[in-house]
């Protein structure tokens, strides 16, 4: 775990706030990418999260207008296992765990993985949480079909204003933010925002500075 604490060390942050985003791994055009963190901080203010580095997913279904889904319980996924989106009892779909052997083929060991085997058959979309917070969304996982996740051990931060309505972020995006690649033997990190002739900028400290 890790205590992330972001200071805002500027005088102009009235309409902004600060996105983090975690990057998956090899990710594919049809994918819906979060916002993995958003900030809304004020100027001289201090926001914080916490990072876990525990992958899980749920499952969506559609509903007939797509403005109604149904959402499936979390389910923690570690790297090189795979779950199954099942349908007991013609239900909503669920997430239970596979075959071991089903997780070898179709996985690396760093993946984590969802193979959507519903019947009666219902196409779903698969959201990836990190630390409980959504990172991308795999729409439409047909029967069949296999979710891997896997992220970039890297933090990416951009500032942002606010849109009206929502929001869908792109990997060309990533190339506009300042990264920081994550080490697991830190404890805490403090990252300050400063401002340099209309220039946002980040710049990071943390624990193991110290020693």
């Amino acid at each position: 775990m890790i205590e992330c604490r972001v200071h805002s060390n500027v005088t102009d942050m009235q309409g902004k706030r600060v996105l983090v985003f975690l990057r998956p791994q090899r990710p594919i055009t049809s994918c819906h990418i979060h916002a993995w963190q958003v900030l809304d901080i004020s100027s001289g203010a201090t926001a914080s999260f916490d990072f876990d580095p525990k992958v899980s997913a749920c499952l969506l279904t559609q509903g007939k207008g797509r403005d109604n889904p149904t959402r499936s319980a979390a389910q923690i996924i570690h790297p090189g296992q795979l779950f199954l989106a099942t349908r007991p009892d013609s239900l909503s779909p669920t997430l239970e765990p596979a075959p071991t052997g089903m997780a070898i083929a179709r996985l690396t060991p760093y993946q984590s993985g969802v193979y959507n085997q519903t019947y009666p058959y219902t196409s779903v979309d698969c959201v990836w949480h990190v630390s409980g917070s959504p990172v991308v969304t795999i729409p439409n996982l047909d029967w069949g079909m296999t979710s891997a996740f896997e992220y970039v051990p890297m933090f990416y931060f951009m500032i942002d204003a606010p849109l009206i309505a929502g929001e869908n972020f792109t990997v060309q995006a990533f190339t506009d933010m300042t990264p920081y690649r994550v080490s697991m033997e830190t404890s805490s990190l403090d990252v300050y925002i400063t401002r340099d002739k209309g220039r946002w900028m980040f710049n990071f400290t943390t624990d193991l500075d110290d020693e």
